[in-house]
Formats: C-alpha cells, structure tokens, sequence
C-alpha cells in the first residue's frame, strides 16, 4: 500500500489545477457523482486500467499516464489491440490499479484522472491531484443500455468527446458495423439458430464458464448480441449450478470433463498472454 500524499506531492497539485480562464464543463459519471472538468483536458491520466485506455488509445490518443490492472507490460497489450494506438513509449506506468504510485501520478500535472473508482480509497486521493471522473468501461450506464434499447456506444461516445476524438470513433464504429454486416449476410442461414458458450481460461488455465445475464458485459457479450446469437440454456444450467457459482459476476469454475456435454455450436475461448489451449 502507497504512503499518504508526502507534502511534496501537496505542492504539485497546484500544477494539476485548471489554468485560469479554462473553459469548464460538468459530467455525471458512474458513482452519480457530478464532477467540474476541463472542457479541453490537456493531460490525462487513467488509473483503471487496461480497458479504460484502450477505449482512448484505440482511436489514437495516448494518455500521459496509466496504471495496468492484468499485467505489468501494458504497452505490448495495448500495441495489440487494434487502431491507431499512436506512440505508447511516451506513456507513464504510474503502478497497478489496486497500487496506485500517487506521486508519479501528480508529477505528471494531469488536468483529468480516468478510473473505474470501485476500490477503496482512491476517491479519497484522486481528486486531490485532479478532477476524477469514475468509469466502469465493462457496461452501459446513463440509463442507454444496448439491451433496453438504448445507444450502444453511449459509453464511448462520452469518453471521445472528452479528448475532442469523436470523429475518429465514428470511423471506428463504422469499420466494426461493417464487418458485422458482412458476417451477417455471409451466415445469414446458419445464425439465427446458433447459440453460444464462452470460457475463459483464466489466470489458473481453469475454465470459467459465464452465464448470459453477467453483471458485466464484456466484448464478447456485445458482439454475440450484435450478431443476434443466443447464449446456451446448457450453458446456463452449468454455471449456475456448479461449485463456486459467483452470483454477482456470474460465473463459475467448470472441468474440462464437463465442457463438451455444455457446448453451444461456437465455443470462444479467452486466453491470457497467449496461454497454449493444450487440452481445451
């Protein structure tokens, strides 16, 4: 755990103050928190992780710091995922979510600090340095949920507008809704009736199988909707059911004896660090 903020780090929080005369906008982000942040912020910081930076450097904007929350060679994972991801060298590692290195982070002076919020203590620090706007990238909030028929990118529209990259995200949804029509009109015999299955190997190489109604909406989930595939019924019964079922995130550790009798038609399979599929 990170010292309190050293006097030192007091002082360099004058730097992070909004220059005077800044144009100001307001927000409301995850926790219901209105927050007061520069119209133009000029230095970002993330400090919750991977998936909330790739939502900015996926469309070409690198933040002045991060932190990594699956593994300490962030810029090689974001490098891989696509997009424009401009020069990640001049990215600052400024510690793990949950180990914060709060120095580093208000010697980079930012003017917006990114986070998912939901550890303890953090909103307690943060907003010492700079505004601290809370996000959880994993699902739809503002009350536009895909499923209720609301704005699929509501989320990520609002994260580009904040570094003035909505054009560049229009592109990009382009690009994936075009690749979805095009799967869609190659299949469009087979896809109405498939379902699907997901496992996740995990950082321990077991496999987590996830029920349909998680409480976060990972990609995958997005993706699976988008093509308008169902999840297993199978798929749901074993989850559910097996030893160790976490109701909250929804979902549970299952033997790889037991995956063939809950197969769907496609089985995606999540790996870490390209971890060798071996039996799976």
């Amino acid at each position: 755990m990170k010292p309190p903020l050293h006097t030192s780090v007091i002082a360099l929080l004058a730097f992070s103050a909004p220059a005077f005369g800044q144009d100001l906008t307001t927000i409301k982000d995850d926790m219901d928190r209105t927050v007061e942040i520069p119209s133009n912020p000029q230095t970002v910081v993330i400090t919750g992780g991977e998936e909330l930076v790739a939502m900015l450097t996926s469309i070409g904007y690198v933040p002045a710091g991060m932190a990594w929350g699956y593994q300490s060679d962030v810029r090689q994972t974001m490098e891989g995922i696509g997009g424009d991801v401009g020069d990640l060298s001049e990215m600052a590692i400024v510690g793990e979510t949950g180990d914060l290195d709060y120095e580093a982070i208000a010697a980079l002076g930012p003017d917006l600090i990114l986070d998912w919020c939901w550890q303890d203590g953090k909103l307690d620090k943060l907003p010492q340095i700079a505004p601290t706007v809370c996000f959880n990238p994993r699902f739809n909030t503002f009350g536009l949920d895909a499923a209720a028929g609301g704005e699929r990118y509501a989320k990520q529209r609002v994260i580009a507008g904040l570094v003035g990259l909505e054009d560049a995200l229009d592109e990009q949804i382009g690009t994936y809704e075009a690749l979805l029509a095009d799967v869609t009109a190659r299949h469009a015999d087979v896809l109405p009736d498939l379902e699907w299955t997901f496992l996740d190997t995990g950082d321990d190489f077991i496999p987590h199988m996830y029920d349909g109604v998680k409480y976060y909406t990972y990609s995958y989930h997005a993706v699976m909707q988008d093509l308008g595939l169902k999840e297993s019924d199978a798929m749901n019964t074993a989850t559910r059911t097996a030893f160790g079922y976490d109701h909250d995130d929804g979902y549970a550790q299952v033997s790889l004896e037991l995956v063939p009798e809950y197969a769907a038609d496609p089985i995606f399979v999540g790996r870490y660090d390209d971890a060798p599929l071996g039996d799976l």
